[in-house]
């Protein structure tokens, strides 16, 4: 099945909701706002990326901040309300759990919100994040997934004062890569094209890895890197891009290609030589049975 083409748009936010983000709904009493992102996202100026519906919750006044945080985003976490908004996180994910300790709120989804990447994550993120903070006190929040950062962000603690969901006309210039997926005709792996947008504040490595996890834009290809693959961090020094990968980490069904996929598709960036897999920030000999103690070329 053919993937959506990926945006590469980096998002910033402000909360600057009487302008730019639909309201559904009328304020009264114990009602609260769920931030969803819009059904559709098109490329027309002024359309609204996030849109607010109202809820009422009749015993609000007996809930503890916890609680009544909990309850909210019960609500984030069910289907959409309507045919204008879309759910933002994938399907399954849970929360396992939320504290609000003074003005910060920690939340750990389950590994489902691990999948989102690129444009997808930050419209969760602020989903999130603006839902929450409406709540009195409450003025950051962090999201983990299973007890993990997750590393594409920019930042990990999120606040409602960074400016509103708009996309930016300032990208530097784009990059090209190619990306290696497998041919399921031939089994072999291979490479598919691709002008990625580069970002102020994204590096080249997590632009292609973000890529790289949304799957080939042919019908003839298919994607290596499974849905919960998760990196920890990635860097490069003196050619050799050190990709962390936790010691949990899921190659998929045929690790030695998805090694051999990263590798590749590192390699294409010109400041990338070679590719030192870690894990948990360690050297180690294996990683799903495949040899990564030594820098890998292609």
């Amino acid at each position: 099945m053919r993937r959506k083409a990926f945006l590469f748009t980096f998002l910033v936010l402000s909360l600057l909701l009487a302008a730019c983000v639909r309201s559904g709904g009328t304020e009264g009493e114990n009602s609260y706002t769920i931030y969803y992102p819009a059904a559709e996202l098109r490329d027309v100026p002024g359309e609204d990326a996030i849109v607010a519906r109202t809820v009422q919750l009749p015993d609000a006044d007996t809930l503890t901040q916890e609680e009544l945080a909990q309850r909210l985003l019960e609500r984030l976490l069910a289907d959409a309300p309507d045919a204008g908004v879309r759910a933002p996180m994938p399907g399954g994910t849970t929360l396992l759990s939320l504290s609000v300790l003074g003005n910060w709120a920690r939340v750990d989804f389950s590994r489902q919100y691990a999948r989102l990447a690129g444009i997808d994550l930050t419209l969760a993120d602020y989903c999130v994040t603006l839902t929450l903070t409406q709540l009195d006190g409450v003025n950051a929040v962090s999201i983990t997934s299973g007890g993990r950062e997750l590393p594409y962000r920019e930042t990990q603690t999120l606040t409602a004062a960074d400016p509103l969901l708009s996309m930016r006309e300032d990208a530097l210039r784009p990059i090209t890569v190619s990306l290696y997926f497998l041919d399921p005709t031939s089994g072999a792996l291979r490479a598919e094209k691709r002008a990625l947008a580069l970002y102020e504040g994204q590096t080249r490595v997590n632009a292609l890895l973000e890529a790289l996890a949304q799957g080939p834009e042919s019908d003839a290809l298919a994607a290596l890197l499974p849905e919960e693959f998760t990196v920890l961090s990635a860097r490069v020094e003196e050619g050799t891009c050190y990709l962390n990968l936790p010691s949990d980490a899921d190659l998929g069904i045929s690790p030695r290609q998805t090694v051999e996929s990263l590798v590749l598709s590192l390699c294409s960036l010109d400041t990338v030589e070679r590719v030192q897999i870690v894990v948990d920030g360690e050297i180690a000999a294996q990683l799903n049975g495949v040899n990564v103690g030594e820098p890998l070329t292609p």
